[in-house]
Parts: C-alpha cells; structure tokens; sequence
C-alpha cells in the first residue's frame, strides 16, 4: 500500500478541497481608512459604518482631521454611513449612571472619540448616518482600501 489512495480516498481529498475553498480560505479582509467631507469641508466628528458584503457593521471613529479608519472589513461591496452628532451635547443624565456608564466604557477598552475644537463641528444631513439609505457605496478589492467619501 506504498503511499497510494484509494478510490474513497481520492474523494475525500476531492471533497476537503471543494470545502475548503468554499469555506472562504482564499477570501481576505479589508482596512478601509480614508477622509469624510461634507460639501467640501472635512467631517470632524463621528463615526463612519460599514456593511459588508457578510451583512455585517463595522465601524470608525472619525478623526478631528476628516480621516478615519475601519479594520478588517471583508472585500466586496461595501455600504457606508456617516454619523456625526453634535459632540458637545450631553444628554441629562444623573451623575450616577453616568459613572456606570463611564466605568462600562473603560472596562470595555473602547477610547472615547476627540472632540473637536468649538465652531468646527456642523450637522448632516440625517440621510447620510444610515448606510441603507446614503448612498455611499464602493467595492473593496484590496487588502488596504483607500475611499474618499464626499457628502454633498
């Protein structure tokens, strides 16, 4: 039996191959950074989302500079939202539960977004912070993918 397969064998490598490939061993994800601008001006505060072609959310912090980042996105088409609430609001909420939800933050490792300085921060248009309804889209085909998303 000197390192020959048998028909049933044959099969089984023919078929740990088809499963292999179809259980995505070849498909790669994707950092998608880029800048948000709205009309021209940089969007200073927020978060951007992702759907993915997996239907999945992902998300980033945008940057006091327009930029953000979102990590590990799988490749294929993508569906973009941008959500930029006015980031010197505070809602009013009693000192107590807002020292749980700051300790829950912390725990959690999730750093708190920079605000930006005053007079730099301006409201968007509410079609843009749902990526179902902006209309921003664009189809990642790389490991590292760069998107330049201008609001109107």
């Amino acid at each position: 039996m000197g390192g020959f397969l048998s028909a049933s064998g044959v099969r089984w490598v023919a078929a740990a191959a088809v499963l292999a490939a179809a259980s995505g061993c070849g498909a790669s994800t994707a950092d998608v950074t880029g800048t948000v601008s709205y009309q021209q001006r940089p969007v200073v505060y927020g978060t951007v989302s992702v759907i993915g072609p997996d239907q999945m959310t992902y998300y980033g912090v945008i940057q006091p500079d327009g930029t953000f980042t979102v990590a590990g996105v799988p490749v294929g088409p993508l569906k973009f939202g941008v959500y930029s609430p006015d980031p010197f609001f505070e809602l009013p909420i009693p000192a107590a539960e807002k020292a749980k939800a700051e300790e829950a933050r912390r725990a959690s490792g999730i750093p708190i977004p920079p605000k930006p300085p005053k007079g730099q921060w301006f409201r968007l248009p509410p079609k843009y912070a749902d990526p179902l309804t902006s209309g921003l889209t664009v189809d990642a085909t790389a490991r590292k993918a760069a998107v330049d998303l201008r609001l109107d």
